[in-house]
């Protein structure tokens, strides 16, 4: 495979992304052994700032590093895709939980944004073909403001980091029709609930959707050999 070779500016950066994206649509298979000295050699950069990306992206739980044999791209797994379901959970009803103090007002300036964005997504899924919904992210756009209503930052790269694998599914064709437009419905009924000032009925709204996520995920994923 030939990789397109970077200008020096921002180097790291532009090394490290150019491998996330590599990885993230399986131009590098799962398993795959990164080689540095042949990464250096297409990228036209010395192996400095090809480790140091591998080291970002072992963060990211892209790769993963066997001391004395090399750097591995990760496959994603059923028990990686479970183990990723519970931190969201456990996110998402934090925000809940930060939500629960603000007053209705308050509430229903925070969620007018996702109001609007779950309007345009079930308009947009409705025009073009789901592929083409699916590369906009419309789904990761939702939760990715969702999580930043809590006002963490960390918390919001916790569940940047988590959602490569979002990604990967995207790029093998894991999600439906049927499976986006259920995300929509659950999502409305996450934000209706809220502005409601129904913290409970938001919380089993979050569990639902991220259950139903979970065995969907799992039943497509089986079918795709268990592994993507």
């Amino acid at each position: 495979m030939e990789l397109p070779r970077i200008d020096t500016a921002n180097l790291l950066d532009k090394t490290y992304t150019i491998l996330k994206e590599q990885i993230v649509h399986r131009k590098f298979k799962p398993n795959e052994k990164l080689s540095i000295p042949d990464l250096a050699d297409q990228l036209g950069v010395s192996r400095t700032p090809i480790r140091d990306a591998l080291n970002r992206l072992e963060m990211d739980g892209l790769v993963k590093t066997v001391a004395k044999v090399g750097t591995f791209v990760n496959a994603i797994e059923i028990e990686d895709l479970l183990d990723i379901i519970d931190t969201r959970l456990m996110l998402e009803l934090w925000v809940v939980e930060k939500l629960s103090a603000k007053s209705p007002a308050e509430l229903a300036e925070l969620l007018a944004p996702l109001k609007k964005m779950l309007a345009d997504a079930a308009r947009i899924v409705e025009e073009v073909p789901v592929e083409d919904y699916l590369k906009e992210n419309h789904n990761l756009q939702f939760h990715i403001a969702f999580l930043q209503l809590g006002g963490n930052k960390r918390n919001e790269e916790i569940y940047r980091s988590m959602m490569n694998y979002h990604h990967l599914a995207v790029e093998q064709s894991l999600f439906t029709k049927e499976m986006v437009t259920s995300a929509i419905v659950q999502h409305q009924s996450v934000v209706t609930a809220l502005l409601a000032g129904d913290f409970a009925a938001a919380r089993a709204s979050i569990r639902e959707h991220l259950d139903d996520s979970r065995e969907r995920l799992i039943h497509r994923l089986n079918e795709c050999g268990g592994q993507i």
